[in-house]
């Protein structure tokens, strides 16, 4: 191929990938920035086992598949409890928002710089002598581009499948 040929294929490349990233822009600005999902999970624990395992900061690392350490953070406003976990993409801050042990636990992003944010309501009910757990999600993802690839490609709630996975593979 000549060196024309090869600038022309180029051009052409990169016109059809900036149509591709035109067109996931497009599609992002057209769903909400909001979502809504939940999981769940059946236990064999008692609800006060499984919430030892959710409100257990320091240990997550050794059951979260991808987060490598956590770190406490001083407490937030109305002495809410905040920590950071640390991950192949980075860093989130999360704070507690609401908590009824062992039954309710409500986390949120505490980072307005991210380009999502949003809750986690954890809900174990006692199940006989086990329990289950219930999580929603309720999310928030601020850039189109990034709003796209969560729906499309990754879903809405891969994030919740995993976490349940890796609380089914701790707890069993």
């Amino acid at each position: 191929m000549t060196g024309r040929r090869w600038i022309g294929a180029g051009a052409v490349m990169a016109a059809g990938a900036a149509v591709v990233v035109a067109a996931v822009l497009a599609a992002g600005r057209r769903l909400p920035v909001e979502h809504v999902t939940e999981g769940g999970l059946e236990l064999s624990q008692p609800p006060g086992a499984v919430w030892d395992v959710l409100t257990d900061v320091d240990l997550y690392p050794a059951w979260r598949p991808g987060l490598s350490h956590v770190e406490r953070l001083p407490a937030g406003a109305g002495g809410r409890q905040r920590w950071r976990e640390y991950g192949r993409h980075g860093h989130t801050t999360y704070e507690v928002v609401e908590s009824e042990a062992p039954h309710r636990l409500v986390t949120g992003v505490a980072d307005p710089d991210l380009p999502y944010g949003g809750t986690w309501t954890l809900v174990l009910t006692p199940t006989g002598r086990g329990c289950s757990l219930t999580v929603t999600e309720r999310g928030e993802v601020y850039q189109p581009f990034y709003r796209a690839v969560s729906h499309y490609v990754l879903g809405e709630s891969a994030t919740v499948r995993r976490y349940l996975g890796a609380l089914a593979h701790r707890m069993a």
